[in-house]
């Protein structure tokens, strides 16, 4: 499950270059007539979301944004997605708890000002707004602290103030880096950062005048939603392509099919990425008894499962099962190394990536998290719903072990109501005719 999203922003990091007396000289971000079209729309987004977030959240949730302390959070996730040593400072579940408490308190203030229908009674739209607004003035909002510009460090004693603002900075430094991925750019944050400031200062002082107008920043947006929808014609263009070639690819490594449309046996010459070990396929699992974990770096079902797998995984390896996380095709390479770090997968479980899309295409629907569990000849058994099957699971792998193969049980009539249910659209076709065939 992902944090629900409260709001967007950025954080200031300082380039330092060496100049002809070899002394560090900090450059700082700033929008000229030189600036490129990729600065000003960072320089944009910033403006945007640090206006919108910084007038609106403190009057729905009672609580003054730190400014500081938003910088640091984006400082921390930005820089963690580019680079996984960077590490933030407040723990998943911190943040989601803190994120609970914010949405908790954001409804009781909501529940105050609503009108009461006995006043309003005979009120125009635009006097039960001025009533409403009144009674949100009259909430109380802790004030926010003065803006320092400098880092911060939460502590043990962090308030609940710091640790929502850095809340929101995190947020910023995820958005930001997706917008970017979806440019297939990296947006300069120094930019970014550079527009937060300075609606901060807007927000503080409504006669601050922004480095560009409301006009040219209109203007920008539109240059990059006409970029965007070219983008989005030539990824889908290209999508297509690579998923007719990825069909191709596969098709000779799919072999005999099981009547679900599956293949019978996994092939350990499909392609995988190594992440923990070194590989560019599957065959160093070839002829083990093998338990697969296909997982998403992003799913939080997925890292809800991930701790009792490698507890499953310890508890048999001894006795002679092997065990591999398989990635899906959609993750990065920091992505699935924060996942094997927030899990703490060792050395019990080793780890691929499924860069190629091959294990994705054969053996899933695209919903994760899956558990495969595999003979020494190849034929396996899936299961589609961990947390439901996990005594299942530990039972059958403890008979593997044992020497008796797993079987999968799959009835024609169970795989036509999978293919309806649970496969991608484009396979529910080719899923259906292979029961109706089987059927027969």
């Amino acid at each position: 499950m992902k944090l629900k999203k409260i709001a967007l922003g950025a954080a200031a990091l300082a380039l330092v270059a060496c100049g002809e007396a070899q002394k560090p000289v900090v450059k700082v971000a700033a929008v000229t007539p030189n600036s490129t079209d990729d600065q000003k729309f960072a320089y944009m987004l910033g403006a945007q979301f640090g206006i919108q977030n910084f007038s609106n959240l403190p009057k729905h949730t009672g609580i003054g944004i730190d400014e500081d302390a938003v910088v640091q959070g984006f400082n921390d996730a930005f820089g963690n997605l580019k680079d996984s040593t960077v590490k933030v400072q407040l723990p998943t579940d911190t943040l989601g708890a803190v994120s609970r408490r914010i949405q908790s308190a954001m409804q009781d203030r909501y529940i105050k000002t609503r009108p009461d229908t006995n006043v309003t009674k005979g009120m125009d739209d635009a006097q039960i707004r001025a009533y409403t607004d009144s009674l949100e003035k009259s909430l109380p909002v802790t004030a926010a602290p003065a803006v320092k510009y400098e880092a911060v460090t939460l502590g043990e004693n962090a308030s609940e103030q710091q640790k929502f603002s850095y809340l929101i900075g995190v947020q910023f430094g995820n958005q930001f880096y997706n917008i970017g991925r979806q440019f297939q750019t990296e947006f300069d944050g120094d930019y970014f950062v550079l527009g937060v400031r300075d609606a901060g200062k807007k927000v503080r002082d409504t006669t601050f005048t922004m480095v560009l107008p409301d006009d040219s920043l209109k203007a920008v947006g539109n240059r990059y939603n006409e970029k965007m929808k070219t983008l989005r014609e030539e990824m889908a263009k290209k999508a297509q392509a690579e998923e007719e070639k990825l069909k191709a690819e596969v098709a000779s490594l799919r072999g005999d099919t099981l009547v679900n449309g599956m293949p019978a046996k996994m092939n350990f010459k499909v392609k995988a990425t190594g992440i923990t070990v070194k590989g560019e396929d599957l065959s160093a699992f070839s002829g083990k008894k093998l338990l697969i974990f296909y997982f998403s770096a992003t799913c939080g079902h997925c890292a809800h499962a991930a701790p009792q797998i490698l507890e499953i995984a310890k508890e048999f390896a001894p006795k002679g099962l092997t065990t591999v996380a398989v990635a899906s095709g959609g993750n990065n390479k920091p992505g699935i190394r924060r996942f094997i770090d927030d899990a703490k997968f060792d050395e019990t479980i080793s780890v691929v990536w499924d860069e190629a899309r091959q294990f994705g295409e054969l053996y899933s629907d695209g919903y994760v998290p899956k558990v495969y569990l595999v003979n020494p000849d190849g034929s396996y058994k899936e299961y589609v719903a961990f947390e439901k099957e996990k005594e299942d699971l530990k039972k059958e792998i403890a008979e593997l072990l044992n020497g008796k193969n797993v079987e999968w049980k799959i009835e024609v009539k169970q795989a036509a109501d999978s293919a309806k249910t649970e496969a991608k659209p484009e396979e529910k076709k080719a899923d259906a005719k292979a029961a109706k065939k089987a059927a027969k």
